[in-house]
């Protein structure tokens, strides 16, 4: 059940109103009962797996608090990974085996696998291990109420892709009953159309654009290999974006505040800004339980870009069990690593240049740096295979012809893209100054009708649809 699917508009609908009429101590439960329904939707297959996660952290926060214990936290937390790499990473991990077997002249059958990967399971166990090393920490007391608990780990505007909650941040949000706010409610209305304008409009618009290209890279030309490009940069930013929008909206709606999972990426000035606001819940998950606990920036420099190397690696990985994550994952890595070493002579050429570091020059050309580093990187998560990806990028850097195939399928489909990607930006740079949605629901009440409406009609007229008018699945569903 998607956000964007005729079933999901009736039954969160229900679920809200029911949880505003319903007593306080009838709430929580009320929203797990509906937690655990949206997820059986998604196929009941998944469930004994999110059972398991709630029951083993659960237990292991009760036993951590009453004694702070690191092998503990080691049993509980190397349970979860246990459970992601077998049903995530064991195909891949067999398949670099009989790799390296196959090089060293050995003859390796590599088993055929045929398990099930888990919907949601890299974000909840990933909440439920943050859980984990708070309550080591003494950073919160271990939740007692397992209703609270169980809602905390599978809170259905955020089960399937986040944004990736924190303990202190989403678990007192549950002890108290949340009011109704007509503010919030509209709010969030807003922040989910919103959402859906850049699903539909625009991420699979471009989706389609990507899809056809990076297929067949031979048939365009370096100009629409680097087209292409961009545009699953911006693909792949209004999806997941959209997704993160509609969640939190659902939330807000509710009375909740979920973590805001992107803060204009693609206006960074280097690869480094660009992680910290990118995917926030997950960048700064990885920061505060890997990074910090490697070292950090305090054990010298060449440690510290060491340190960053790995996160990034691990990162690639937690996004798919293939080599082009892992490559595009280290990729960024290393943008970090020669930003880092290379940054007194970048500064030096700026002033030899007379070029102030706040200029509207300077800005401008590192923002442009920026997304052309991302955009490379890209490629590599967008490609099926390490072969693709270097087809695409020979493309992109040894100059060619293409064979007259074109982008878009016309006029119509290159002017309703150029018009959504016009409202992101827009929205982007309204963004700068506040919360838009927030914004238009305290605002005047004609401006928001007339807004609200456009919007909604541009995304029913020129939303693209699949079978039976439902949109194509968010990209980090496979997550």
């Amino acid at each position: 059940m998607s956000f964007l699917t005729p079933s999901y508009l009736l039954f969160f609908p229900a679920a809200a109103v029911f949880y505003y009429l319903l007593p306080a101590r009838a709430k929580n439960p009320w929203l797990l009962l509906c937690s655990w329904f949206f997820y059986l939707c998604a196929g009941p297959q998944y469930f004994a797996f999110l059972l398991f996660a709630i029951v083993t952290t659960y237990a292991a926060g009760l036993r951590l608090e009453k004694k702070r214990s690191r092998l503990t936290l080691s049993l509980a937390v190397g349970a979860q990974i246990a459970l992601l790499f077998v049903f995530k990473y064991l195909g891949f991990a067999l398949s670099l085996v009989a790799r390296a077997l196959r090089a060293a002249g050995l003859a390796f059958e590599q088993p055929a696998l045929s398990l099930i990967l888990p919907l949601g399971i890299s974000f909840y166990l990933f909440q439920a291990m943050g859980y984990l090393v708070d309550v080591y920490r003494g950073k919160r007391p271990a939740q007692r109420n397992f209703i609270k608990y169980a809602l905390f780990i599978s809170f259905f505007p955020s089960l399937l892709s986040g944004p990736i909650g924190r303990s202190d941040q989403l678990l007192p949000q549950f002890d108290a009953p949340r009011p109704f706010c007509w503010t919030g409610v509209k709010s969030g209305l807003i922040r989910f159309l919103w959402g859906a304008f850049q699903k539909l409009v625009v991420a699979d618009r471009l989706g389609a654009v990507t899809a056809a290209v990076f297929a067949a890279p031979h048939n365009y030309s370096t100009l629409q290999l680097w087209g292409a490009a961009a545009a699953f940069s911006l693909q792949i930013y209004c999806d997941f974006a959209a997704y993160s929008d509609m969640a939190c909206g659902c939330a807000e709606a509710m009375g909740f505040s979920l973590i805001q999972n992107f803060r204009t990426p693609y206006f960074s000035r280097s690869i480094q800004e660009f992680w910290r606001r990118w995917h926030i819940s997950l960048s700064s998950w990885f920061r505060d339980y890997l990074y910090f606990p490697l070292g950090g920036s305090r054990r010298g420099t060449a440690r510290k870009y060491l340190n960053v190397l790995v996160v990034f690696a691990v990162s690639g990985l937690w996004h798919g069990a293939a080599l082009t994550f892992v490559v595009w994952g280290l990729l960024n890595g290393l943008y970090q690593v020669i930003g880092g070493l290379s940054a007194p002579l970048r500064q030096k050429i700026r002033q030899s240049l007379r070029l102030h570091d706040d200029g509207q020059l300077c800005i401008l050309w590192q923002t442009a740096c920026t997304f052309v580093l991302a955009t490379i990187a890209w490629v590599f998560f967008k490609a099926g295979s390490l072969h693709a990806a270097l087809s695409v990028l020979r493309g992109m850097f040894l100059p060619r012809a293409g064979t007259g195939l074109t982008l878009f399928a016309g006029l119509h489909e290159l002017f309703a893209a150029a018009l959504g990607l016009l409202f992101v930006l827009a929205r982007d740079l309204w963004s700068l100054r506040c919360d838009p949605p927030r914004r238009l629901a305290e605002g005047n009440r004609a401006v928001r009708w007339v807004l609200c409406l456009g919007l909604l009609m541009l995304t029913l007229v020129l939303g693209t649809y699949g079978t039976g008018y439902d949109a194509q699945d968010f990209i980090y569903f496979k997550f």
